[in-house]
């Protein structure tokens, strides 16, 4: 077979076409033998064969001085004229394709060259679609249907051997020849990647020339977006996050129930602010102010039977003393408070009352020496120094004692006092309740008058004060914690220089109606000190003074004494909400807002049933100047920390009491007490930064915890009988003799 191969290759060399081109199938071309190579040499007498070496003789940016031996023939051994001008490779080498002897083709014809400047021929991967051309050079074609098969392999250059299975049409493999002619690819249309190698080109999206340059802006957008996302990212939301949370995060600080992120654990009977109790819908609101408000802390006494005595409960603590600042006829006993059900129930006793068990609550039968030498016994909670907030909206709702609205002489009363004064507790309230006062003047002494005691006018005689006071404006000793404090004085910060004082804020505080034959009212209030002149309040515009339900509120015309300025109104109850008349529940409330930034915003605004009753602002106890009014400046809207008091009082100071309209046992019930805050201006707790008061507190200890540090009277000045602890010096007023220094 050797010779019979050998004869074929002789005799097609000469009419075979070197335009007819074969795919190589080695990775690697192979070094030929001599004889090899002595026969691929062979001088075509093929026309096409002289045309292919006139192409690739052709000058050409890749073959700018074509030498005058044909760029397919590589040198042989013993030859001198055979140079190739390329060295040897699988790209660009160049072999006569080898048919078989038997085969007979028709060559195709490379496309001609236009231009000077000539084409070339190039490979591209047959499989490649982004290199498809035109000028795709195919394979010959052999009469017979076979296709013959040069290898290029090192070890052998050619072989010879006729195809096994016949294709008809011949399929590319590897690396496929084409034509590229530079002249006709750069005088045919123009690639879209050819404008980004012109430095002319001004360019556009599609790189259409004189275009707006929609690509370039489009590129700086969206690296300026890039940039202001990783701001946004990495400060923006940092700064926001902050201010969003810094509420929530002094809440936390201190705070060793909860963790950095907020998240307190649900212990088994471990106390919450906000009783789980608590429906859903009832965990917001929103305010009289249009505000959102949250809820901060609810009670809604669902469990059986809890009891108050100190210690027992997280948030309330009933007392054990006599009030005797309004000289109440009742002992205020723990035994008389607890919880039945899903209320608070507050239980009124008489020694009148002989039989036992009348209700779950009652301690009688008792004897007068039994009880304090008093002829009643009833219950007082509050959450002094457990529970406390400044600003929001508070909630109860409850029941009354008594058989109906007309009855005449309980006090049930549902009521807030600043934490720096313990309700009941006299040496603690001395010179601080009901004082919300922020000025240095007259309005911090003794009496509010000057040390002369003969000015101003309006306090040495008021037609609005009574008898027992001599009409004189003021019996309170002066504002122990005042802003004209000197320094280093005894007092609770954050400066001697800020006022402060236990202001008092009602909720209700309930009585048969003074001015009416039948039914039954509460009195809504907030207590003021110093006094204006006669105790009045200005009311010439809404925003100090309003009415929202006139039908049935009214103002006050009781407007204080010399121990108090109250600021109120009068609203009707409804009259089934009776202990002996369907014990309806009815929600009583106020919101406030007292913020010493802006205290021109500050406002109290009460609820009954739901509904709004009135409003106090600011402007209603502003200034009182002399000659004709008492010379004090600015009272404020609360800004203390408040706490929470719930009682059942008997005064003959409250009202009339006619026995022959009450009850006994009688009953106070309360379904649950509520406190919201504006979303974003959470601030619950009894030692505020703002507002301090536990170092005071724990400074003054004995007069807090001490029931019996009681006061004492000499002239005018209210003194602590058996609690000797001197106040803070005034800056204007030391002894006796005003002072402008110390």
């Amino acid at each position: 077979m050797a010779s019979s191969s050998s004869t074929a290759f002789n005799s097609s060399s000469s009419s075979e076409s070197r335009d007819s081109q074969y795919e190589p199938r080695s990775p690697q071309p192979a070094t030929p033998t001599f004889s090899e190579d002595a026969r691929l040499m062979q001088t075509p007498t093929s026309p096409l064969a002289s045309d292919f070496g006139q192409r690739a003789l052709r000058s050409s940016p890749l073959n700018p001085s074509s030498p005058s031996t044909p760029s397919f023939m590589r040198p042989m051994a013993g030859s001198i004229g055979s140079m190739s001008s390329r060295p040897d490779s699988r790209a660009s080498s160049s072999h006569q394709f080898i048919p078989s002897k038997q085969a007979s083709y028709e060559p195709s014809p490379l496309p001609s060259a236009t231009g000077s400047r000539g084409s070339m021929i190039l490979y591209r991967l047959a499989d490649d679609p982004s290199t498809v051309r035109d000028s795709l050079l195919m394979p010959p074609r052999f009469a017979g249907g076979r296709d013959s098969v040069a290898s290029s392999t090192r070890s052998s250059m050619i072989s010879f051997s006729d195809s096994k299975y016949p294709s008809g049409i011949p399929q590319p493999r590897g690396l496929v020849p084409y034509e590229y002619d530079p002249e006709a690819d750069e005088s045919g249309p123009a690639d879209d990647e050819d404008y980004l190698h012109d430095p002319n080109e001004k360019g556009g999206v599609r790189g259409d020339k004189g275009a707006f340059p929609w690509r370039g802006i489009l590129n700086v957008s969206v690296l300026c977006l890039l940039i202001l996302g990783l701001l946004s990212l990495f400060v923006i939301y940092p700064v926001i996050t902050y201010y969003r949370t810094v509420a929530r995060n002094r809440l936390i600080d201190g705070n060793i129930r909860i963790n950095a992120t907020g998240q307190a654990p649900v212990l088994f009977q471990m106390p919450q602010l906000i009783d789980p109790d608590t429906p859903p819908a009832a965990r917001s609101r929103t305010g009289f102010d249009g505000e959102e408000y949250s809820l901060v802390f609810s009670d809604e006494f669902n469990v059986e039977g809890r009891s108050f005595y100190p210690g027992d409960d997280p948030f309330w603590e009933a007392v054990d003393l006599w009030y005797g600042a309004t000289g109440d006829v009742e002992w205020y006993d723990p035994a008389q408070v607890t919880t039945r059900d899903g209320a608070l129930i507050i239980t009124i006793d008489s020694v009148a009352t002989t039989q036992s068990g009348l209700t779950p609550g009652s301690t009688a039968p008792f004897t007068r020496a039994e009880n304090h030498d008093l002829e009643y016994r009833s219950g007082m909670i509050q959450t002094w120094n457990k529970f406390c907030f400044t600003s929001g909206y508070i909630e109860v709702s409850v029941t009354f004692p008594g058989p109906n609205e007309d009855t005449a002489g309980y006090w049930p009363g549902a009521w807030t006092m600043g934490n720096l004064a313990r309700p009941g507790y006299p040496a603690t309230t001395d010179g601080v309740w009901p004082y919300t006062y922020d000025v240095c003047d007259l309005g911090t002494f003794p009496n509010q008058t000057n040390p002369d005691g003969q000015t101003p006018a309006a306090a040495i005689f008021s037609s609005a004060s009574r008898d027992r006071y001599n009409n004189e404006l003021s019996w309170l000793s002066g504002q122990r914690l005042s802003a004209c404090s000197c320094p280093g004085s005894d007092h609770p910060g954050p400066t001697v220089e800020r006022g402060r004082g236990a202001p008092e804020i009602d909720v209700f505080e309930a009585s048969k109606d003074k001015q009416a034959d039948h039914g039954g009212t509460v009195s809504q209030s907030a207590q003021f000190a110093p006094f204006s002149h006669d105790y009045t309040y200005q009311n010439d515009t809404l925003d100090k003074w309003r009415n929202y339900s006139p039908e049935r509120t009214r103002a006050n015309p009781f407007r204080g004494s010399a121990v108090q300025q109250s600021v109120s109104g009068v609203t009707r109850v409804p009259s089934g909400m009776f202990q002996g008349s369907g014990e309806t529940f009815t929600s009583f409330g106020f919101e406030y807002y007292g913020n010493p930034d802006h205290r021109e915003q500050g406002y109290v605004m009460w609820q009954v049933d739901g509904s709004p009753t009135h409003r106090v602002g600011y402007g209603a106890v502003g200034p009182d100047p002399e000659p004709t009014g008492s010379g004090i400046g600015q009272r404020i809207i609360p800004e203390e920390p408040m706490s929470i008091i719930l009682n059942l009082g008997m005064s003959p100071n409250w009202q009339t009491i006619d026995i022959s309209t009450m009850l006994f046992p009688g009953e106070m019930k309360v379904d649950y007490v509520r406190v919201y805050q504006r979303k974003n201006e959470i601030n619950i707790g009894c030692d505020p930064k703002e507002y301090p008061t536990a170092k005071y507190i724990n400074d003054h200890l004995e007069a807090f915890m001490d029931v019996n540090m009681t006061t004492g009277r000499e002239g005018h000045a209210s003194l602590v009988a058996n609690y000797q602890q001197p106040k803070p010096r005034n800056v204007l007023h030391r002894f006796g003799p005003m002072l402008t220094g110390h």
